[in-house]
């Protein structure tokens, strides 16, 4: 011990603290083990607690940009003042929207917003007949009546009836995969494409349908304008305009179930939609120009009921919905204007909750074990005044003696590190594991449900998320943050502990209990 005191130089010195930090460990083992074990669960949970909030946060940026969509703008067609009633005949009549709607020049006017990605046009179908089996509903169920009294509404003759039971709603979709139902995870493709910007007369069918009709992708499907889709009329089955012949490009799957009911119309069952270009359906809305009431339709072509509009960064909805409403040329007469974000806060929602909880660990991690750590230290150091004051008796400087403690702290934080990032790996698993366990949708419980709306159009609605996916890998960079912190917390808890007792006489240090 006298020898390595009277070493001289900084080489000297160095090696002399750093031999008596060795020592100091083995002979205080059970203390070197519990700061060990405190080290190595503080640096667990912070390998731990950044790998679960990483991988929560990828997957959150991942749903935003995919559902996050922005907002809509639409026509309050609830509003009574803007009704008007049309009469059938026979004593039958309905009332039907005819106020302000969006237009294609308000569309371009929003689009030109910095951060509008897209839009889609939603609200919109052109109810066609098609010669196929459709998923039976409503009138199916109905038994003809070859001579229906003049009192009733609908008509339930042989005829009729075959037009109800072979319609369809034809949805106009200028980008499939943009349209919310494919954004949002309720369809998805499963064979072919979906639409794409510049089709011309294609169209994308479920894969029920395509089944129960032996059709597949490459096959053609022809639509026609029937009568009796939009008169009551002797006539049900007479055509109008031209038929529209359309390729199937694509089939979808809906990854849900829709009970079956006699009381759903054939047109509300989600496996019996098509979706087509907009070619496609401007060319069945002109096979009503020239009858009755749908002399004007062309009129109609650059108005829309509800219009979506999709942006990069749903942060800024209410600040760019703010912009629309005080844009010139937009004209908010009967109109509203809305966040649309159902879907994904559905999703969101899990991972928001283990994000919470890695936030928790880092917490626990990065404060509570920290001063737990510092009040540990220095509650030792002040325990080690006596060895202080005999260390500075025979002539070891303040400086050494720090140095000593310091290379005490880092062998053991350097330990404690190499252990948590071995068992940080496996450990994120598991903890990815059991929290995608826990956040898992209901078994049983279905992640979106069908609704109709007043036009009898099927609405889908995402309220659940889907399975919870999470990645336990540990970067490179949260070990190296981690050491940082670790080493980081440590010297500067030696540093403050020392600092209490360095301005200690000798004597002082050495009178210590």
């Amino acid at each position: 011990m006298k020898l390595q005191v009277m070493m001289t130089g900084k080489r000297g010195v160095s090696v002399n603290a750093v031999k008596r930090a060795c020592l100091y460990l083995k002979r205080k083992k059970t203390r070197a083990l519990l700061l060990l074990c405190l080290l190595f669960l503080m640096s667990l949970s912070i390998l731990v607690g950044f790998s679960l909030k990483g991988s929560t946060e990828q997957e959150l940026e991942r749903l935003r940009l995919s559902m996050a969509s922005g907002f809509v703008l639409k026509a309050d067609t609830n509003n009574e003042l803007y009704w008007e009633r049309t009469d059938f005949g026979n004593g039958a009549s309905a009332t039907h929207y005819a106020g302000p709607m969006v237009t294609d020049a308000m569309v371009e006017k929003i689009c030109s917003l910095d951060g509008v990605e897209d839009y889609v046009i939603i609200g919109e179908a052109h109810e066609a007949w098609t010669d196929v089996t459709l998923r039976p509903g409503l009138y199916s169920a109905m038994e003809p009546n070859p001579n229906p009294s003049p009192d009733e509404l609908i008509p339930r003759t042989e005829e009729y009836l075959m037009v109800c039971c072979h319609s369809v709603d034809v949805y106009p979709c200028k980008n499939g995969e943009r349209h919310k139902n494919f954004r949002t995870g309720a369809l998805s493709i499963t064979d072919g494409k979906n639409l794409e910007e510049g089709d011309r007369f294609k169209a994308v069918i479920s894969d029920w349908l395509a089944e129960e009709n032996g059709l597949s992708v490459g096959d053609t499907l022809t639509l026609e304008t029937k009568e009796g889709n939009f008169d009551f009329t002797k006539e049900p089955l007479k055509t109008w305009g031209e038929p529209v012949e359309v390729e199937i490009v694509g089939l979808f799957h809906a990854n849900f179930s829709q009970p079956a009911s006699d009381m759903t119309l054939e047109q509300c069952y989600v496996e019996n939609i098509i979706y087509a270009d907009r070619d496609t359906y401007i060319r069945l809305q002109d096979n009503l120009k020239g009858h009755a009431r749908y002399e004007d339709v062309g009129e109609y072509y650059d108005k829309h009921t509800e219009v979506e509009f999709l942006v990069s960064d749903p942060s800024q909805v209410d600040a760019m919905m703010e912009q629309v409403r005080n844009m010139e040329g937009i004209s908010m007469e009967n109109m509203e204007l809305e966040a649309d974000s159902s879907a994904y806060e559905a999703s969101a929602v899990p991972y928001r909750q283990v994000r919470f909880f890695s936030l928790l660990l880092l917490a626990v991690g990065l404060s509570g074990m920290g001063i737990v750590l510092y009040l540990l230290v220095r509650l030792w150091i002040q325990g080690r005044r006596r060895e202080i004051g005999i260390l500075r008796s025979v002539g070891i400087g303040k400086k050494e003696i720090l140095g000593q403690m310091l290379a005490e702290i880092f062998a053991v934080s350097f330990a404690a590190l190499v252990l948590a990032a071995v068992l940080s790996g496996p450990a994120a698993g598991k903890c990815a594991d059991v929290a995608e366990r826990l956040a898992a949708p209901k078994e049983g419980k279905e992640a979106y449900v069908v609704k109709e709306d007043q036009y009898f159009m099927p609405q889908i609605t995402k309220t659940s998320s889907d399975e919870v996916l999470l990645d336990g890998t540990v970067s490179g960079d949260t070990i190296g943050f981690a050491a940082l912190f670790v080493c980081g917390i440590s010297g500067i808890s030696v540093l403050l502990s020392f600092a209490k007792i360095s301005g200690m006489g000798i004597r002082e240090l050495q009178q210590s209990e």
